[in-house]
């Protein structure tokens, strides 16, 4: 994320929507940071433009989901066409897709209707080897799949600060839970833990 800034910052530096890069303590241990920063600030959450998230690893961007945000795929795939083909080309969509209820710190924003969406990526057996282990170093990193990471980060934030729409926040009907058979809820927003890991 800082690549991404620092590639904005070089090539766009006056955007007309501000750009923020989140980097939230307390992920692991419920999301804490982004659901603590979602409590805290409703007067810049209730105008976001988007928030982009990548939590798998070193891998390349090759899935972005909607995230149950019905017209995602207007402003998304209008976002997504600036960018070079050959980092475009990689990533699948889904429109209107399912809204994220946690794992990563977009779900925080989903969960109170900002239209938060994970960058979704191969793992390079990050999830069965290195994740939460000692052997998650630097010698892990794929360097042309970061790259494009940062240059795909910063286009879309580039493109949603210019876009001069602002993007809808309509939610999609969700399915029917097959083993309650009761309409799929929209995740609740939930609070953040403040006592520093004490009970």
């Amino acid at each position: 994320m800082m690549e991404a800034m620092r590639l904005i910052k070089l090539f766009y530096p006056h955007p007309k929507r501000t750009i923020l890069v989140g980097h939230w303590g307390s992920e692991e241990e419920g999301l804490n940071g982004s659901r603590a920063f979602v409590e805290d600030h409703p007067e810049i959450v209730q105008h976001i433009q988007a928030v982009f998230n990548q939590d798998n690893g070193t891998g390349r961007v090759v899935n972005l989901s909607g995230q149950g945000f019905l017209y995602a795929y207007d402003y998304l795939t209008r976002w997504l066409s600036k960018v070079p083909s050959n980092i475009r080309d990689s990533v699948k969509t889904t429109f209107p897709g399912t809204p994220g209820g946690g794992g990563s710190d977009f779900a925080s924003f989903v969960a109170v209707g900002a239209p938060g969406f994970g960058l979704s990526s191969l793992n390079w057996s990050y999830g069965s080897y290195t994740w939460h282990t000692n052997r998650d170093t630097y010698d892990k990193l794929v360097f042309d799949d970061v790259r494009n990471n940062a240059i795909l980060v910063a286009a879309l934030a580039y493109m949603a600060s210019e876009d001069p729409a602002t993007t809808p926040r309509d939610k999609s009907v969700l399915p029917i839970n097959l083993r309650s058979g009761e309409q799929t809820q929209w995740p609740a927003q939930t609070k953040s833990i403040r006592k520093g890991g004490l009970d």
